[in-house]
């Protein structure tokens, strides 16, 4: 075998055992330990689709419902939020896609604006209470109306209860 013939297989096998070991990488972090994670889970379960209704500033009212998948720790999902004076004839609907995590029976969400020309954000800390079935805490949002960030409490409650 010449050199050049040697070089290119040694190139070639470090390509190769590369994609090999990230693909192997790959599964393991996306597959393998989010099953191992959620068979060895031993928290509460909140995979679920929870309600919510609020009072926003100005009279407004705002009604939210959030389907929560649940993966050990890890939360993603969707809200929709229907705001207005009056929740029956809505000014505003608002999609949201949420991330967020559990622990030691404290939620943390993040929730951002599927739309990208609405810049709208919010965060809530959550603590599960009532034996899992009422998520209660802070909603803290931007204000796309007022441009400032404002709080108010929140208590979920499972849709299925």
């Amino acid at each position: 075998m010449s050199e050049l013939e040697t070089v290119v297989l040694g190139i070639v096998s470090g390509i190769l055992t590369t994609a090999i070991l990230y693909l192997l990488a790959l599964f393991l972090k996306q597959q393998l330990l989010p099953w191992y994670q959620g068979v060895s889970y031993k928290g509460v379960d909140i995979n679920d689709t929870w309600i919510c209704e609020i009072e926003l500033e100005e009279g407004r009212k705002a009604k939210f419902e959030m389907t929560i998948n649940q993966k050990a720790h890890n939360l993603s999902g969707d809200t929709t939020v229907i705001q207005g004076k009056d929740i029956e004839n809505p000014s505003l609907v608002t999609n949201f896609k949420v991330e967020g995590t559990i622990w030691e029976g404290f939620v943390t969400l993040n929730m951002q604006s599927k739309d990208r020309k609405r810049l709208s954000y919010s965060t809530s800390l959550l603590q599960v209470i009532n034996g899992g079935a009422t998520l209660k805490g802070m909603y803290v949002y931007r204000s796309i109306r007022k441009d400032s960030i404002n709080t108010v409490e929140t208590t979920w409650r499972r849709k299925s209860s």
